[in-house]
């Protein structure tokens, strides 16, 4: 099935005056995001459902359980078991238990949704769609104007309900407490390194094999980037996944995240590139001149989500997956070779093969001072100290035991079976390093 497109014709006006209203929206949410959530905590019934558009209801509410109880009650006690109006009776208290039990329910639920919303605003994905941004960023604003509080009603079947504007279909309608988080969902770019793992597969599969005079390889940068895209799949991450990494993940050499880059797939097909994007811009101009660059990106985030939604989003993972790897070529083609790395000041050094610029190693204080008055160094990512008068590396391809007081860090040891070296030996760090050739480290021979 392929991808829905987007009926252009005669919508711009539409898009423009959510877009607006949604700029404005979430700038007031990210300053209320700074209050915290010291009154969002709901011990009790909000006052304001007392006082607002449903007060009146609200305050008879609980009485008028109280009545239905106590008739009930009455009822069990002055007929038999087996009569019709005893079994009725209990049926009402049922419901009249249930129900009240139901709206206790909503109420705590109700408050940890507002410490989730307000934990979370600031880390939502940009892929939420248009709908499910309005309506978290109206119960955000609300953590302080009280405004949904208000707009609260006890019901005996269905719990609270919470009256609120459907900006989809433009009118107020009842959300039950459950249907607020609907849609919503986290970057999960900035969860469990992952943003940081992609990228380190695109310098791995890209300038790191150039630097090493190693061959573009394409069936390896794709397998990996598709490996890592399997991940995102992991029922954790709520089937949100591939969205996220489409709308959150911005790296400049890929003209920011694949759903910017893209703008002919998600506003109009028959464009594209830079065409698409100028078009968007131009029309959306049209009906809010004054529009700024970020209310229009807010804008085109929701249509792009609103379009996603409706297609089935599978179609979109081969384009995606072709996206990562033509920034892994451009990475790799932007690369240095050996030779002209050596040429440019940098130092081969470290079990990765990375360069180092040759101050860093050589210089005052660089590794090589260090690593002779004992002292923690680094290289890229990479932690290199003594511990307990060895040498330790936070990373388990350190090939030694991991030491016992410092928790991540393993004694470096490059041959452990053969029992060729020692834990954490100047001679293990000397090969660990990769620098054979160079009289400057023989030091950590002696």
């Amino acid at each position: 099935m392929a991808p829905k497109q987007w009926d252009y014709s005669g919508i711009m006006k539409g898009i423009a005056a959510l877009g607006k209203y949604a700029a404005s929206k979430k700038q007031i949410a990210d300053e209320l995001t700074i209050y915290g959530d010291a009154e969002i905590n709901i011990k009790e019934i909000p006052p304001e459902m007392m006082t607002g558009a449903f007060g009146d209801q609200n305050a008879e509410f609980f009485p008028g359980i109280k009545q239905l109880w106590n008739q009930s009650v009455t009822t069990q006690r002055k007929n038999p078991a087996f009569t019709k109006k005893y079994k009725q009776a209990t049926k009402t208290l049922n419901t009249l238990k249930s129900s009240l039990e139901k709206n206790k329910a909503d109420l705590l639920l109700l408050a940890d949704i507002k410490t989730q919303i307000n934990n979370n605003w600031q880390n939502r994905s940009a892929g939420i769609s248009r709908e499910s941004f309005h309506r978290i960023a109206d119960l955000q604003i609300s953590n302080s104007t009280k405004e949904l509080d208000g707009n609260m009603m006890f019901t005996i079947d269905n719990g609270i309900q919470i009256y609120a504007n459907d900006v989809v279909n433009m009118q107020t309608r009842a959300y039950s407490v459950n249907e607020f988080m609907d849609g919503f969902y986290e970057n999960i770019m900035n969860k469990d390194n992952n943003n940081s793992d992609l990228k380190k597969i695109i310098k791995s599969v890209g300038e790191k094999r150039k630097n090493q005079d190693y061959d573009w390889k394409e069936d390896d940068a794709r397998d990996m980037i598709r490996n890592f895209m399997t991940g995102l799949k992991n029922s954790k991450y709520g089937g949100n996944g591939i969205k996220s990494l489409a709308f959150d993940f911005d790296i400049s050499a890929g003209g920011g995240t694949f759903v910017q880059a893209n703008k002919n797939i998600f506003s109009n097909p028959e464009l594209s590139g830079e065409d698409a994007n100028t078009n968007y811009v131009e029309e959306y101009k049209k009906n809010n001149p004054e529009a700024t660059i970020d209310e229009i990106t807010l804008a085109y985030e929701h249509q792009a989500s609103d379009v996603w939604d409706g297609s089935d989003s599978d179609v979109y993972e081969s384009q995606i997956e072709d996206w990562l790897l033509g920034i892994a070529k451009k990475d790799y083609d932007g690369g240095q070779a050996k030779a002209d790395l050596n040429k440019s000041g940098k130092f081969q050094i470290g079990y990765l093969g990375g360069f180092v610029e040759n101050k860093k190693v050589f210089g005052n204080d660089g590794i090589v001072d260090r690593i002779k008055a004992d002292k923690m160094f680094y290289i890229g990512r990479d932690t290199y100290k003594k511990v307990n008068g060895k040498w330790a590396i936070n990373d388990v391809r350190g090939g030694g035991a991991q030491t016992k007081k410092n928790s991540g860090f393993y004694y470096i040891n490059p041959d452990k079976q053969s029992g060729k070296y020692e834990d954490g030996s100047n001679i293990s760090l000397h090969e660990n390093l990769k620098v054979l050739n160079d009289e400057r480290f023989n030091f950590l021979l002696k």
